[in-house]
């Protein structure tokens, strides 16, 4: 693809000269055109760049509140700076670690306990209300003191998180590409801080449509969609539920509105309950921290084979086996990826670049198939893969099966140690309200439909494990399996 022209900033003031009056952020009544938002950011970069953030320095980014949030990364790219947010949620020494890893000499934050010890803290919201409180005028932005880099973060569910930088150059190629962005006005519920939730904001600032946040005085996410008129929402598999519960109730949302859930495998019958009670215009997307989106299922292609539709236009995808050669089509394999502006190493970590960047492919060890058509499936992780008598298990297919079952609102499955078998899968099953069936019979009914390859043993549980986005962590669904079983 051809590569975009400009920075961001560029952007935002070309946004501000051709529609100065759009909406560019909008929180709880609050607007801020697309004028406006240039005119602050361009008033916090001077004031940020009066305090001495220049050359040299590494800045950690902690604000609640989120247009805040969104004005400082603007401001810091605009200065030139290298960034990374530190989630306002986590531990202290989670946050110390993750600042000391990229080197970050300076914590902008709107609370004294966001700062990190021995690193220079400053007062994000006294700094704002100087910014607003006099005239900027005249005043001329200081160049750019390099290449303004943006660090991300994996989800850390395993050791240390990895971290990835990306220039602006790179985030605008994934904001050309990535889709959703196409809405006017965009509704993403999850905090702007969160690493898929920020660049999303930046990739709908770049479109030059409107970013909705969260408004938590708002009695469901149904009802903001309504109030501030979004046409696009951007879902966790917990807001997905939350959304099905309230549509279900209230009736469908008002006007034509777009969903898309990414970031995690979606359950065919959370599909069809989202289309049925909330909207019929549903995405579901597949991508990487490491290569952003890179592909998507449309309104027409959620059958239960829960696939994530055709590669994107920009993506390169290739299925393959161990050494190498490609999958037939249909055959499960190890997925590599190549997409326009994609990572090419993790920062600091030289034996995780090693395993998952070889000869300009991304490897992010998710397994995969292609069909006939060309339409992307995924199977799971190759770490979560199972082997019972040399046959490989898949756990997705586990889970599947099991949720096919109407009494069964979501089932997790994992390998459980034998010394005859080496592994012999078993599940973790979440009933439906009201839904009555033993474990028995959930063994049954997946062996009728997988033969050998059915969970031996099945607990269930009240509630499963789930992190904030809704997903179940396998490892902690293992330990509470294990534990019940002991």
């Amino acid at each position: 693809m051809t590569p975009p022209r400009g920075d961001f900033h560029e952007r935002l003031l070309r946004h501000a000269a051709y529609t100065p009056d759009a909406p560019a952020l909008v929180h709880a009544g609050e607007t801020l055109t697309y004028a406006a938002l240039a005119a602050e950011v361009d008033a916090l970069a001077l004031a940020l760049a009066a305090r001495g953030l220049g050359a040299g320095a590494f800045v950690a980014l902690t604000a609640r509140r989120e247009i805040d949030h969104a004005l400082a990364t603007l401001a810091l790219m605009v200065l030139g700076l290298p960034q990374v947010a530190l989630g306002s949620r986590d531990p202290g020494a989670m946050r110390a670690r993750l600042a000391s890893r990229v080197g970050v000499t300076a914590v902008l934050g709107d609370r004294p306990e966001d700062a990190v010890p021995g690193v220079r803290w400053l007062d994000l919201e006294g700094i704002l209300r100087a910014a607003r409180g006099r005239s900027h005028r005249g005043t001329a932005l200081p160049p750019p003191s390099g290449a303004s880099t943006l660090h991300f973060t994996g989800s850390g569910t395993t050791g240390e998180p990895k971290i990835v930088a990306f220039s602006e150059r790179q985030l605008a190629m994934h904001a050309e590409t990535h889709v959703g962005c196409d809405g006017r006005r965009v509704l993403r519920p999850a905090h702007i801080e969160y690493n898929n939730s920020r660049r999303q904001r930046l990739y709908t600032l770049w479109r030059g449509s409107a970013c909705l946040f969260a408004d938590e005085h708002c009695r469901s996410l149904r009802d903001q969609c309504e109030r501030d008129r979004a046409d696009w929402l951007e879902l966790s598999l917990v807001h997905a539920s939350d959304l099905v519960a309230t549509c279900r109730e209230e009736g469908p949302l008002a006007g034509e509105v777009n969903l898309r859930i990414g970031g995690a495998r979606v359950p065919h019958a959370l599909r069809r309950e989202l289309i049925a009670a909330a909207s019929p215009h549903l995405y579901v997307s597949y991508g990487t921290t490491e290569t952003s989106f890179v592909a998507v299922a449309g309104p027409s292609m959620h059958d239960a084979g829960e696939s994530v539709g055709p590669p994107a236009a920009h993506a390169t995808v290739e299925v393959t086996r161990e050494n190498g050669a490609p999958v037939a089509a249909g055959e499960i394999g190890a997925i590599r990826i190549r997409t326009p502006g994609m990572a090419s190493a993790y920062v600091g970590d030289p034996e995780a670049t090693a395993r998952h960047f070889r000869d300009g492919w991304f490897l992010p060890g998710d397994l995969a198939s292609l069909d006939e058509r060309g339409i992307l499936s995924i199977h799971g992780r190759m770490d979560d893969m199972m082997i019972l008598n040399g046959i490989n298990i898949f756990p997705v297919e586990i889970e599947r099966a099991l949720e096919s079952h109407p009494a069964v609102a979501c089932a997790v499955a994992f390998a459980v140690a034998s010394d005859i078998h080496g592994q012999i899968p078993a599940a973790a099953v979440e009933l439906r309200g009201g839904g009555a069936v033993s474990a028995a019979e959930l063994v049954a009914w997946a062996r009728a439909r997988l033969g050998t390859r059915a969970p031996r043993r099945i607990e269930i549980v009240a509630a499963l494990p789930r992190n904030p986005q809704g997903k179940v962590p396998r490892r902690e669904a293992a330990r509470l399996f294990h534990g019940r079983m002991s």
